[in-house]
Formats: structure tokens, C-alpha cells, sequence
């Protein structure tokens, strides 16, 4: 009798087990089934602290009387959506902070630019316009040119002579003052001039290379240094661009002609106009459109893709333009082009500096975001949606599955970790890959070209992906294991 009373007892309780687990399976949510392939299991997001449900996420158990908000376009097999048009946004008023992903709608220039305040904070910013000191005639170098592009553009120049600290700082090398500098002023400008030291980028001097002022390479380092760290918008000019850089970890080619057999006149020549091809999607595709014709008086340039920064414009192998985020680096000379298109560049760079902070980003596909409370975002020429339910999106925009095209993806979310091949686009003149630790740009793993040939990749869980002008396939376990 007692086995039977047990048995009976034991019946009971896996029933009431049996009912109670499929009372939990009605109510969960099912995109917690979704997993990419090769993806791990999805963490579980914590709820936000002002106990709200944020648009767009599962509240567990509704009450039966609740109806549900969200917008019938805004779902797709399931899926709320948390989708943003363009516009202007508060930061925890009218989108919540996050990791967003902005989809481009098909213009041909699509932004994200984030401050900290809706307008400008300042009507003529003070930027820094830097000058090599003239021992022999006890003056610095006239800078007129930048001087009067400044003015035209809505900014006030601070030449050398105009602070001491700036004085010190160019004339005898004070390096320390740059940080104090960076924080006083709104912005800077790294002007053309003579070749840098070589040993400051690890290299000998080359015999064709200008003897080198050591006073004012250190000291313009020392400020576009500062400047970074302070957030700080920087237009590097020619020389400038070099100086950009050498600061962020890359090298130079000291001699054109000499070592990429170019003749010597074409990039040496004032009078002489070659046109340069610019990026989609790019700052200075926004300010200046799909071509320029520009000006050259430089024999050397940058070598190949450096830390943070996105080659935009390009004439063979002479990298003429590169951007990152309020940084701009070209290596010819707007500020002699004023009647020739080039008055929006420094207006534009003036603007930038009337904040006390801001982010930029351009792109032509997609890119990652992550705003904070309290900001202010901008959005142009674009969608924005919130990274945790932007999966199924992300998987409509492409056509062939696993093939992912130009734009910025995060490893395990958009795409599952593993090794992938990385193309040219076809009507590319050049094309580049970055990958990174999270969506900072100073986190940067690696970076570089994409040859012709395409390049074979390893991707891992949490990193983030930029490709410009450039798609990627995933290989199959198999043919990945066959690899070298």
C-alpha cells in the first residue's frame, strides 16, 4: 500500500513539474531561440534601472488588458524593432542610450554626428595655426594663406605669437605645454611645411629627404597628440597629414619619385592640378563631392592605412585624403583653393570646433554607434536600430547568405565567428579592412589593404569589422580547416 501511495505522490509532482515548466514556455519570448550559427547563447539583457520597459524589449508576463504598441511595420517574423528615421535626438528623452546600428537609406553621404549639445557652444572657436620659427630673421613663418582660410570659415586663428605658452612650445620645444594648449583651445591646424625626422617614424634618413627642424616635429607630435586625446577637432595640411600619421603609430614614404617611380612634377608642381577620387560617404565626399581637382608641392606621403584613420581619396598609390572621426588629414592645399570649392572644408571644420564635444562618423552602408545619456545625436541619410534587435534586419540586406558587404558588423551578433575571405569591390580603386576590440576606434587589432587577390581573415567573438570598399565571405569549417 505504501508503494502505491508513493508512486501515486510521485505522478502528482511530475504533472504539476510538467504543467509549471510549459506555463514558463508560453511566456518566453521567441527570439530567445534565435541563435546565429557559430554564435553563443545570447546573454540575458538586464532591465533598466527606472524599472520602464524600453521600446522594443520583452517585459516577461503581460497583463491580458495591455495592448501592445509597437508599430505593425516595425515587426518583422516576430521581432520588435526599435527603429529611428533621420532626425535630430536627446539622448535618454527620445532614443534610448545604446549600441545602435546605422543602415544607410541610399543617400550618397550618410552621418551620425553626436554632441553634447544641441547647438554650438561657441560663435568663433580659437584655432591653433602652426608655424616653424625663423632663427636667422628672429621671426615665424608667415601663414597668411591659413590665416585668412580660418577667418573666411567663421574661426579665430591663434598664431605662435599669440600665446607665449605656444611660443615656447614652437620656438624651443616645450612639449609639455601642448596638454595645456589642447585644453585652452578649440581646435588645431597642422599646416604644410619641410620633411619630418625620420628617426621619429623608425626609419634613416633618406638622401633626398630636407634637412629636418627637430624642434617644431616634436613639438607639432606633442600637440596633435594632445589634441587627440582632448577629443579635439585637427585639420592636417600636406606636412600635417604626415605629422597625423607618424603621431598614430604609421610611417612615411620620404621620396615619390625614388621609391614609387612617380614623376617627380606631378606631385610637386603648385600650378598644377591632378583630380583625386573621394570616398562615398566620407567627410570630405560631404564637403566636396566625388572628385576634386587638387594641388600638390609634397615628395613624400603617408604609408598604407594607419591606427583609427579611413584612407578616402587616393591617386595610385598616393594617399591624398584620410578621416577619422573630427580629424581630417589631406595632402594638398585647400587653404591656396578658397576660390576653388575648398572654403566649405574649413567652414565645415570650424563649425565642428564651435563644440565642446563631439564624434562624427561618415559611411556609405553601415556603421556602429554607441551613444550615452545626456547626448545629442544628428542623424542623416540614415536608419537607426538598436543593436540588440537588428539580426533579422541585418539578415534581409543581404542576398546571399554569409556574404557581407561594406560596412561596419559586430562579431557573434551580425555575423558568427570564424575565418572569412575578404574581396575588392569591383569598381574599387582601393580598399581597406579594420578590425577592432569594441566599437572605439583607438581599440584597433589590425588593419590594412585588400589586394586584388583577396585576404583570408579570423574573426572572433565580441571584435567589430569595418570593410571600405570592400564584402567578405564566411568559409565553410571545411575548406577553412584546408588553409595554410
Amino acid at each position: 500500500m505504501k508503494r502505491i501511495t508513493a508512486l501515486i505522490l510521485f505522478l502528482l509532482c511530475s504533472v504539476g513539474l510538467i504543467i509549471v515548466y510549459g506555463g514558463f514556455e508560453h511566456h518566453q519570448d521567441p527570439a530567445d531561440n534565435i541563435q546565429q550559427p557559430g554564435e553563443a547563447t545570447p546573454e540575458i539583457t538586464p532591465p533598466d534601472s527606472s524599472g520602464q520597459k524600453q521600446p522594443g524589449s520583452d517585459s516577461g508576463d503581460k497583463n491580458p488588458d495591455e495592448t501592445d504598441k509597437t508599430d505593425e511595420n516595425d515587426k518583422e517574423d516576430g521581432y520588435d524593432f526599435m527603429i529611428y528615421e533621420p532626425g535630430n535626438y536627446k539622448v535618454g528623452t527620445d532614443i534610448p542610450a545604446g549600441v545602435y546600428m546605422a543602415i544607410n537609406d541610399g543617400s550618397a553621404v550618410s552621418g551620425v554626428t553626436i554632441t553634447d549639445s544641441p547647438e554650438p557652444v561657441k560663435e568663433k572657436p580659437d584655432i591653433i595655426v602652426t608655424a616653424r620659427y625663423l632663427s636667422a630673421s628672429s621671426r615665424f613663418a608667415d601663414r597668411d594663406a591659413y590665416v585668412e582660410s580660418v577667418k573666411k570659415g567663421g574661426g579665430t586663428p591663434v598664431m605662435p605669437q599669440d600665446d607665449p605658452m605656444l611660443t615656447s612650445l614652437l620656438k624651443e620645444g616645450l612639449v609639455e605645454h601642448a596638454t595645456l594648449l589642447a585644453e585652452r583651445y578649440d581646435g588645431l591646424i597642422l599646416t604644410g611645411g619641410g620633411d619630418v625626422a625620420a628617426h621619429f617614424f623608425g626609419q634613416d634618413h633618406h638622401p633626398a629627404s630636407n634637412l629636418p627642424d627637430e624642434i617644431l616635429d616634436a613639438a607639432e607630435l606633442a600637440l596633435a597628440r594632445a589634441f587627440i586625446e582632448a577629443k579635439k577637432p585637427i585639420l592636417g595640411i600636406c606636412r600635417g597629414m604626415q605629422v597625423l600619421n607618424i603621431v598614430c603609430g604609421g610611417e612615411l614614404i620620404q621620396d615619390i619619385p625614388d621609391l614609387l617611380g612617380i614623376d617627380p612634377g606631378f606631385h610637386q608642381d603648385n600650378s598644377t592640378r591632378h583630380p583625386i577620387k573621394i570616398r562615398t560617404g566620407s567627410w570630405l565626399y560631404d564637403l566636396v563631392g566625388p572628385e576634386a581637382n587638387v594641388n600638390s608641392t609634397h615628395h613624400q606621403c603617408v604609408d598604407g592605412v594607419v591606427k583609427g584613420f579611413t584612407v578616402v581619396a587616393q591617386t595610385g598609390p598616393v594617399i591624398e585624403a584620410m578621416e577619422s572621426g573630427n580629424i581630417l588629414g589631406v595632402q594638398f592645399h585647400p587653404e591656396r583653393l578658397l576660390n576653388e570649392d575648398m572654403l566649405p572644408l574649413f567652414e565645415d571644420f570650424i563649425n565642428r570646433c564651435s563644440y565642446n564635444d563631439i564624434e562624427i562618423r561618415f559611411f556609405s552602408k553601415n556603421t556602429i554607434i554607441e551613444i550615452k545619456e545626456g547626448q545629442f545625436i544628428d542623424v542623416t541619410g540614415a536608419t537607426l536600430v538598436r543593436i540588440e534587435h537588428s539580426l533579422e534586419m541585418i539578415k534581409a540586406t543581404y542576398k546571399k547568405e554569409n556574404n557581407y558587404s561594406e560596412g561596419m558588423y559586430w562579431i557573434g551578433h551580425h555575423m558568427p565567428e570564424g575565418v572569412y575571405r575578404l574581396f575588392v569591390s569591383d569598381d574599387a580603386d582601393f580598399s581597406s579592412y579594420a578590425i577592432y576590440a569594441d566599437t572605439k576606434r583607438g581599440s584597433l587589432l589590425s588593419s590594412g589593404p585588400v589586394p586584388e587577390e583577396g585576404l583570408y581573415i579570423v574573426l572572433k567573438e565580441g571584435q567589430f569589422i569595418e570593410l571600405i570598399y570592400a564584402s567578405m565571405i564566411q568559409l565553410s569549417p571545411q575548406r577553412a580547416a584546408s588553409l595554410p
